[in-house]
């Protein structure tokens, strides 16, 4: 059984109420007996039309030769899900990402049986870190704070996973990870949001209605 670390990147948004589509899935698996990192994955996802704009590649640290290697979304899901042990624990800094997955899994119809035990990690390690702050810290501050070296590049899904590993395996012993999965109701409430943006997409998309004076 292991923790594994895991964090997402995203094609960067432009415009408001654009969706959030996950572009690096870079995770490590930390073995609770040995206290290290034991096994790392990396999987570039190539949005809908297989292109991935500049800007968001510069951010990310991707090359060309990754987006060459980038693979659909649902084929990159189901490789994560295929690398992850049966009791394994997924954990994040921050629960952005949990939410990421659950939406896109959602929207491109992808099923979420394998997506269990998940746990924020920030909260606990944040209150051990710094006690006097309530805001959640960004990874940086608490990888400052915690005499950590920061390996790789920021913003690199990889490489971000493997600075919260580190942090993870730092107060391994403080911190309580709980089994868990996602609820019925959690899947329902981002299938009617998606009902709702497809509604919306549609009636932007007709033209309008000359009326008669």
């Amino acid at each position: 059984m292991n923790a594994v670390i895991f964090d997402l990147e995203l094609v960067k948004r432009f415009k408001i109420g654009q969706l959030s589509t996950i572009v690096e899935i870079g995770a490590c698996k930390v073995d609770f007996a040995t206290k290290q990192i034991v096994d790392q994955l990396q999987i570039y996802i190539a949005p809908k039309g297989g292109y991935v704009e500049k800007s968001t590649r510069s951010f990310i640290n991707m090359d060309k030769e990754d987006l060459k290697n980038a693979i659909p979304f649902k084929e990159g899901i189901e490789k994560f899900a295929a690398w992850l042990n049966k009791d394994d624990f997924l954990c994040s800094w921050g629960k952005d990402d949990r939410l990421h997955i659950i939406d896109e899994c959602v929207r491109k119809d992808v099923k979420l049986d394998w997506f269990k035990n998940y746990n924020d990690i920030q909260p606990q390690i944040g209150k051990l870190l710094l006690p006097e702050v309530t805001h959640q810290i960004g990874l940086k501050t608490a990888l400052q704070t915690a005499g950590i070296e920061a390996t790789g590049k920021a913003h690199r899904g990889i490489d971000d996973a493997v600075n919260t590993a580190k942090l993870f395996i730092t107060f391994i012993d403080q911190v309580t990870l709980r089994k868990n999965e996602v609820t019925a109701k959690e899947v329902s409430q981002h299938f009617n949001r998606k009902i709702i943006r497809a509604r919306k997409t549609v009636s932007q998309a007709r033209p309008p209605v000359n009326k008669e004076p």
